[in-house]
Formats: C-alpha cells, sequence, structure tokens
C-alpha cells in the first residue's frame, strides 16, 4: 500500500492564517493601547484647558469682590474625576521694602501671604494667585492672567489679594467668594489717629508719595516665581532677580533722586541726580555759597560731571578785589564759564566776565559775604568769549570746535548752531548740557583754590534748590499705591 504525502501547500496556509491573526491581534492591541493613550491625554489636556477656563473666571469674580465691587459672588468650577481642587492660606508670599529711604535705613513696608486656589491633576497645577492664574507641569510655569500689579508712568499699582481660609472640594464643585474686611490701605498711609501720616521706623519719613531716595523692592515667594519673575520683565526694565533655592522673583525699582532743597556737597562730593527726564528738563537751579574762614577773594566754585567720554562743568570765578568792592562800593564783576566735551577731540567754552557783583545772576550779598548763583537764568553767556579759568576740577585743554550744535528737537529754540562769538542764555546751556548724562549721575563740587573741603566754604550752611521733570522710564517707581484686599473662598 503506498503512504500519501502530506499536503505542505494546506500546512502552509494554516501556518499563514495563524500568522495574519496573530499580527492582526497584536496591531490592534498596540492601535487601541496607543489610541487609549493618546485619548487620555488628549481628555487630560481638556481637562486642564476646562480648568484654566474656569479659573479664570474665578480670577475675575475674586476681583470684583477683593476690590471692593460686590461683597459676594458665585462660580462654578469643572474638573475631571481624577483632578482635586485645593483651597490654602499659606502657599506663597509677598514682601515690599524701601531700602535707603535715609542713609543706610529700609523699610518693609508690606509682608503678608498671599493663599492660593490650586485645580491639581497628576501632571498639571492650575492655580490662582496673588489675582493672577498660573499653570505649572513638566513644561515648565505659563501664565494664564495677570496677576494685580499694574505698572505705568513710574507708578505701580498692587492692590494684595490674599486667600485667608483652607478649603477642598473634587468633582464639579462652586466656588463662594466673600469678602473678609475692608480694604486696607497700606501705602499711601494716613494717620489713624488722626491728621498727617504714618511713618516709618525713623519717625518723620511718611508714608506718602511720592517716594524718595533709594529702591522699592518687591519680593513674591511661589512656586510659581519663575512666571512672577517673567511678568515683572514685560511690564518694567527693573532689576529682577531670581532665588531659586528659596523660589522668591524680586523686582527693583529705583526711586527719582533729589528733587528740590539740597545741602551742598562736600568738595568733591556729589548731589544725587536719579530719575532725571531727556531733553532740557531742569526748571530750576540754584545756589547759596556761605563762606567760611578767610574771605571769597579769588575763589572759584564748580559744578561737575562726568559719563564717559562725556564731561561737563560751570565755574563761578569771584575777582581778587572783590573785598574792596563790599568795604567801599567799588565796582566789581563776577565771570561764569561752561565747559563741555564729547570725547570728539574740541570743547565747548561759553564764559562771560562782566556780571554785576551786586545784580546780577551770579552775586555777592556783602552783608554775610553770601554768594548766589542762578544756573537758569536768562544772562547772556558767549560761545568762546573772554573769562575762562583755569581754576577747574577737571582738565579742559583741548580746542575749542569750531562750532556747537544743539538738536535737542523743541527746547529752548533749538535745532540751533553756534559759532565762535555768539550767544545764548546761562539756563539754556544748564539745561542742553545735563540732558546729555540723565537719567542718573552725580553732580559733584569742587572749589579752590586749596585743597582743603572748607578752605572757602561752609559746607554745612551752603545750600541749593534743584528741580527737575523727572523720567517714566520703566526702571523707576515714583508714585507707590499699595492695598490689602481680603477674601475667603468656600467650595461647595
Amino acid at each position: 500500500m503506498r503512504s500519501v504525502a502530506p499536503d505542505r501547500r494546506a500546512v502552509s496556509s494554516t501556518v499563514a492564517v495563524v500568522l495574519l491573526l496573530g499580527m492582526t491581534l497584536l496591531g490592534t492591541g498596540i492601535i487601541v493601547g496607543v489610541g487609549s493613550s493618546a485619548m487620555s491625554a488628549t481628555q487630560q489636556s481638556v481637562d486642564v484647558e476646562r480648568a484654566e477656563q474656569s479659573m479664570t473666571q474665578f480670577d475675575a469674580v475674586t476681583a470684583m469682590v477683593g476690590l471692593g465691587q460686590t461683597g459676594r459672588e458665585s462660580v462654578s468650577l469643572r474638573s475631571s474625576s481624577d483632578g482635586q481642587y485645593a483651597v490654602s492660606p499659606d502657599d506663597g508670599w509677598i514682601r515690599i521694602t524701601h531700602y535707603n529711604y535715609s542713609a543706610d535705613s529700609d523699610e518693609v513696608v508690606y509682608n503678608a501671604s498671599l493663599g492660593s486656589v490650586t485645580y491639581r491633576t497628576e501632571t498639571t497645577d492650575v492655580t490662582y494667585q496673588g489675582g493672577g492664574v498660573w499653570r505649572q507641569s513638566e513644561g515648565g510655569t505659563s501664565m494664564v492672567s495677570p496677576p494685580e500689579f499694574h505698572y505705568r508712568d513710574a507708578t505701580l499699582t498692587l492692590p494684595v489679594v490674599r486667600v485667608r481660609n483652607a478649603d477642598s472640594g473634587s468633582g464639579r464643585v462652586r466656588a463662594v467668594v466673600s469678602r473678609r474686611d475692608e480694604v486696607a490701605r497700606v501705602y499711601p498711609k494716613p494717620d489713624a489717629s488722626g491728621p498727617g501720616w504714618e511713618t516709618y521706623a525713623d519717625g518723620t519719613t511718611p508714608y506718602r508719595n511720592p517716594v524718595r531716595n533709594g529702591s522699592v523692592n518687591v519680593t513674591v515667594q511661589s512656586e510659581f516665581y519663575r512666571g512672577w519673575a517673567e511678568y515683572f520683565r514685560t511690564r518694567t526694565t527693573g532689576n529682577v532677580t531670581l532665588d531659586h533655592a528659596n523660589r522668591t522673583a524680586t523686582l527693583e525699582l529705583a526711586t527719582v533722586g533729589m528733587v528740590g532743597s539740597f545741602a551742598l556737597p562736600a568738595k568733591n562730593e556729589g548731589v544725587e541726580i536719579r530719575g532725571m527726564a531727556s531733553k532740557h528738563p531742569i526748571r530750576q537751579f540754584e545756589v547759596s555759597l556761605a563762606k567760611s574762614n578767610g574771605g571769597n577773594n579769588n575763589m572759584d566754585f564748580s559744578f561737575y560731571a562726568t559719563k564717559g567720554a562725556q564731561a561737563y562743568e560751570t565755574v563761578v570765578h569771584v575777582p581778587k578785589g572783590i573785598g574792596n568792592y563790599c568795604k567801599n562800593g567799588k565796582d566789581a564783576d563776577m565771570t561764569m564759564a561752561v565747559y563741555y566735551r564729547n570725547g570728539s577731540g574740541s570743547q565747548h567754552v561759553w564764559t562771560n566776565d562782566s556780571i554785576p557783583a551786586g545784580t546780577g545772576p551770579v552775586s555777592i550779598d556783602c552783608s554775610t559775604e553770601t554768594i548766589s548763583v542762578n544756573y537758569t537764568s536768562p544772562m547772556s553767556m558767549t560761545y568762546g568769549g573772554p573769562g575762562a579759568t583755569d581754576e577747574t576740577s577737571l582738565t579742559w585743554d583741548a580746542p575749542l570746535a569750531s562750532e556747537a550744535q544743539f538738536n535737542h528737537s523743541g527746547a529752548d529754540g533749538e535745532n540751533t548752531t553756534f559759532t565762535p562769538g555768539e550767544e545764548t542764555t546761562a539756563g539754556h546751556l544748564t539745561r542742553h548740557y545735563l540732558s546729555f548724562f540723565a537719567p542718573e549721575f552725580d553732580l559733584s563740587v569742587w572749589h579752590g583754590p586749596g585743597n582743603s573741603g572748607k578752605a572757602r566754604l561752609d559746607v554745612d550752611d551752603s545750600t541749593g534748590e534743584l528741580r527737575y521733570d523727572t523720567t517714566t522710564s520703566s526702571r523707576y517707581i515714583t508714585f507707590l499705591h499699595v492695598t490689602e484686599n481680603n477674601v475667603t473662598v468656600e467650595l461647595e
């Protein structure tokens, strides 16, 4: 009997079918797994977006309550099955400090917790804090809506919205926001016991605007400190620093400097000019110089400034015979000279050597031998004229420029070009040249001849008046407005 060989084609066909079914099942499993992951990721993304929308609505409602527009409001908060809402009074804090408001003295103007309301999933947090909404995930921190921090034209308005209670909830909840107490004024701050203002620790500096001297720092401690720092940078050009170990972001805004009366600095020390505007900002600049030991005969007094290649000096010269003028009324003239260079290899020199000692903008009171100087007067000054002095703080040995081009368009009749022998006013020169050094510089004092700081002048009894327009640059602060706004958030 002949045996029958198996049909290899049938076996191959069966194996192929089995392999095909296996591959199909495997592929289906992969597709289902990948699809499930994608659907899960998509669902999470949708849930977070919904939470962001809900928290943005919550932000708007809380602002209405916190800022005093209404006493109580509510809003629905969406969430997925694995999302949780939590209210905390302790998350984060804000501190406002006025550094160097007087010498080396600092004042903590405000320091308090912020609190938060957070929607949390396994991968993402969406949090309301400080009047803003923040999102944090493995990809980093981003701002959903800005905090209550408003800066414009050197004015910082900061209503601090604080969450003052704890609560939690999951699923679809309703947040009820209530104003905890009345809006509290922090800065400026009137004295609650009567007329006047609350004062700093020194007992004299008032909690009132404008803010003068030093700098104002705003420091925020938060899980979202990077987002706060980025927002500070977009709103201002102040100095922003991060402390990663303590999770803080600090914004430093410089105050504008001396505006008004000042004590005359010692020799080679300066009057601090901070936050001066551009384009001829000086409005008033005068000094009264009290004599020290001896007389004022043959004295030179100057203010000078340098910045890079630029240099400026204005000198008043008291003639040698001024004592005779005061004793017997003999005629005498005072001298003023103004120097400037910008590094071009030449310099500008303006002079007037015939200023009446008794009635001019540079004059002497013989009863006290006090010299008064008005740097913003309409007195004529001649370009390249006689009267320049060698007694100066800075060295002025470059040749006279063939012309002086003044091109601050729209101020003091410029654009204008001056040649030797032509005139303009002392006030014009003061406003024009000092604007090149804005917004920050030291206007230093010098007097001689002699090296002693009090050889000719009693700086303790000498005074000045300097007033100028201030800048609205976004690195400065002139006006500060801070309030505390407390709310409670209950989840139902």
